[in-house]
């Protein structure tokens, strides 16, 4: 029995029984063939019977010709039909066609209509179909075979010639039963005439059984749209073929022939087959049933061992002699050892940095919140300064590997960190067992500054740090890598580059943290509103203006400085969202004041991103004509600061701005780097000096100088001069002689809401005569 244990041996045996089907296959494949054999015969018996057919139509048609040329070139019958001699004619048509048996004898006119006619019932419209194959023609006859008086007709017509033509005659053969079971006679086969006119079908004979001929009616539209071809439809007792005989296709001849005759020998054969087949292929199905319970055995072991390694078990081979299974046993338990050094790769590389090796932030979440709950200790965040810059300048390749020598470094730190990880970027994370102080920082960065060699040059870094001691039990790992992560960011503002968490350092970042989170829906809700502090004119005595200011009132933390909130929609991107709410704010309110007579030109201040808006203009225009609004209700502010950011975009949208006719003043100015080089650029109308040099200008001869020379350059240029920030009688006094236009301050008045504007309005000239009289007696 060792044959058996061989695995080929089995898969023999199995191709055996695949023979075995093949054999079955072969067979069915040889009954299809004698079927379609038999098939090909009867299709050949009915193409044979209908050129039978066609040959005996012929045979008649010929006589017709014959007998009805000796007609028409009889003297005495051309005499007749010259003379129109009735009794002549239909005595001559009578005579010659009992010499052929023809049961139809016309007479026709040249225009086709009927002269004489040996049967009743018979029109000259039925007879048009065939004598329009005479027209052009008066020599040769025609043939056809026409359905007149309802019955179908081989009919013939010649010319009659004397020497002109004068008349055609015709002689016809009916398609009767006679025709037709002589047709049966020569042929073995049955045959039918039918009529179709107009989706109706008349059965004139047929050799069939009445039962057959009952149902022939049902079959006649597919075998008529399958002219000449053979339909061999099972579940009919006989296949059909239908010949057209008329050039209208009305007249039909179809041609039956038995299935019994073809089908009997194919169905004997057909079960001798099948019963062969059948033992056949039972023999073979207990052949390979005993054959393959000895395979699946242990290919069921290999199968349950490889689920267990899908799995992830350790799982012990099962058993394997020296044939194939024996192999593919070995070969899974290799696959197993392969999969194990995978996983523990795939493992090392989601906690590990492709580049420097050190370990990610997913292995920082696993690794840290232990250390968290069980001791204290100190993460220290670094970060390189200007990192992007060597990226641009050096390359991203030369920046990949100034990472990785920092990485090295790090990791041969005297004081070896207890975890070393690259959090993304440029930034790294070490994780210390004890509280480290500033000086220790200190030390540790000194090794980690100089000396790296890129591009055969030495480059030095400038390295930010954020440390975060902390005692166990008291966060999570999001809430101290978040902490040291603020840490950091504020040693970016600080003159060594290092910055400790502080206690509520935390709080505050989560607050900034909600009002990002809550600033969009504030904005629908109701919590934020505006408030417009006057410019006052001190040379017009009055105040024609306004600047609009936002105001947050937040529903948790109260009253939140616009300051605040400023910073953080701009580093959120969400400005362009208080922007479109202020424009919408402001310019509604000023309808309602220049509808009420108080036509107020109010400012409202823009971003960078606002002025970097191209379809800034169309809002602002959009919005004007909603509110019916004049464009010099409207003033605009931007800062130095906002000009210096893309200087060619910034200006060509202040043009935009400027022709649609509205007021354009440059917000804080005197605290940018390039205001003088600029200010002659831009198309703006005003100059708003900065509350830094007016707070204090009766105390500092030098902002007093700074705010007159500013507004002598301004003045030079054409602008208009406001000072900000103007909060006592003597600072009132030093920018009338400066010789500004407008000023704004608390001295005048704090940021007034709505209606507490025209109240204080009313008032204004009082106070406007008591300070400018107080400074003039001064």
């Amino acid at each position: 029995m060792m044959i058996f244990r061989s695995l080929r041996t089995k898969l023999i045996l199995v191709m055996l029984l695949l023979l075995s089907l093949l054999a079955t296959a072969t067979g069915l494949a040889t009954l299809s063939t004698m079927k379609r054999d038999s098939e090909a015969q009867a299709r050949q018996i009915l193409s044979v019977a209908s050129k039978v057919l066609k040959e005996a139509l012929n045979n008649r048609a010929q006589q017709l010709s014959s007998s009805v040329r000796i007609l028409a070139a009889d003297f005495g019958f051309r005499r007749a039909v010259a003379t129109a001699e009735q009794e002549t004619i239909e005595s001559v048509l009578a005579n010659h066609g009992s010499r052929i048996n023809a049961k139809l004898m016309l007479l026709l006119d040249t225009d086709g209509s009927l002269l004489a006619s040996s049967a009743a019932g018979i029109v000259a419209t039925d007879i048009a179909p065939l004598f329009s194959q005479t027209l052009g023609n008066s020599t040769v006859p025609v043939a056809d075979i026409i359905h007149l008086a309802d019955q179908p007709y081989q009919l013939v017509l010649a010319p009659v010639n004397a020497p002109a033509l004068i008349a055609w005659v015709g002689m016809a053969f009916p398609l009767d039963t006679p025709l037709a079971e002589q047709i049966q006679g020569v042929t073995g086969l049955d045959i039918s005439f039918v009529g179709a006119q107009q989706q109706h079908y008349t059965l004139f004979t047929s050799t069939l059984d009445l039962a057959h001929q009952q149902s022939l009616p049902n079959l006649l539209p597919t075998l008529m749209a399958h002219t000449g071809t053979v339909q061999d439809d099972l579940e009919q007792d006989y296949i059909s073929m239908a010949i057209p005989l008329d050039m209208q296709r009305q007249l039909w001849a179809v041609q039956h022939l038995p299935n019994q005759r073809w089908l009997s020998s194919y169905q004997e054969f057909r079960q001798q087959l099948l019963m062969i087949f059948g033992a056949a292929l039972t023999l073979s199905l207990i052949v390979g049933i005993l054959f393959a319970r000895s395979i699946t055995r242990p290919l069921n072991a290999l199968s349950h061992f490889a689920q267990r390694i899908g799995q992830g078990f350790d799982a012990a081979a099962p058993l394997g002699g020296s044939d194939e299974v024996g192999l593919l046993s070995r070969t899974l338990t290799t696959m197993q050892q392969d999969i194990r050094q995978r996983e523990q790769q795939l493992i090392f590389n989601t906690e590990h940095d492709t580049l420097t090796g050190c370990f990610n932030r997913a292995a920082v979440e696993r690794l840290l919140q232990p250390w968290l709950e069980q001791r204290d200790g100190c993460l220290v965040q670094l970060n390189i300064q200007q990192f992007k810059n060597i990226n641009d300048v050096l390359g991203f390749s030369n920046g990949d590997k100034l990472l990785q020598q920092l990485a090295q470094r790090l990791q041969h730190l005297s004081s070896a960190p207890a975890l070393l990880a690259r959090l993304g970027g440029d930034e790294f994370l070490l994780l210390y067992t004890d509280n480290l102080l500033l000086e220790q920082v200190q030390e540790l960065l000194q090794p980690l500054l100089n000396g790296y060699l890129l591009q055969r040059s030495t480059i030095n870094l400038k390295l930010t740090a954020g440390i975060y001691n902390f005692s166990c039990g008291q966060l999570n790992v999001n809430d101290a890598l978040r902490r040291v992560d603020i840490a950091l960011d504020n040693g970016r503002h600080t003159p060594d580059s290092v910055a400790f968490y502080q206690q509520g350092q935390d709080e505050s970042h989560q607050r900034e943290l909600t009002l990002i989170r809550d600033l969009p829906n504030a904005l629908q809700s109701g919590q934020f509103y505006a408030v417009y502090q006057p410019k006052v004119d001190i040379k017009l005595k009055q105040c024609r203006s306004a600047e609009a200011l936002i105001r947050w009132q937040h529903p948790e933390f109260g009253f939140v400085p616009p300051d605040q909130f400023i910073k953080l929609a701009e580093h959120s991107g969400n400005i362009g969202l208080i922007s479109n709410w202020m424009l919408e704010k402001v310019i509604s309110q000023a309808a309602i004041w220049w509808r009420e007579s108080m036509p107020l030109q109010l400012a409202v201040n823009l971003s960078v991103s606002d002025l970097l808006n191209p379809l800034l203009a169309d809002q602002i225009s959009l919005l004007l004509k909603q509110h019916q609004l004049p464009a010099a209700a409207l003033a605009l502010e931007v800062t130095e600061s906002a000009v210096m950011e893309d200087t060619a975009s910034v200006i060509a949208q202040l043009q935009r701005l400027r022709s649609l006719g509205i007021t354009l003043s440059i917000d804080d100015f005197g605290t940018g780097q390039s205001s003088l080089a600029y200010l002659k650029q831009l198309p703006v109308h005003e100059v708003k000096i900065d509350r830094a040099f007016v707070k204090d200008i009766e105390h500092n001869a030098n902002d007093a100088l700074i705010v007159s020379a500013t507004t002598q350059l301004a003045h030079s240029l054409g602008l208009t001069v406001t000072a900000e920030g103007l909060e006592n009688q003597a600072g009132l006094a030093y920018l009338v002689d400066c010789g500004c236009d407008k000023v704004q301050g608390y001295f005048f008045a704090r940021p007034l809401k709505p209606e507490q504007f025209e109240p204080w309005l009313q008032q204004l000239p009082q106070q406007l005569a008591e300070s400018l009289s107080i400074q003039s007696v001064k």
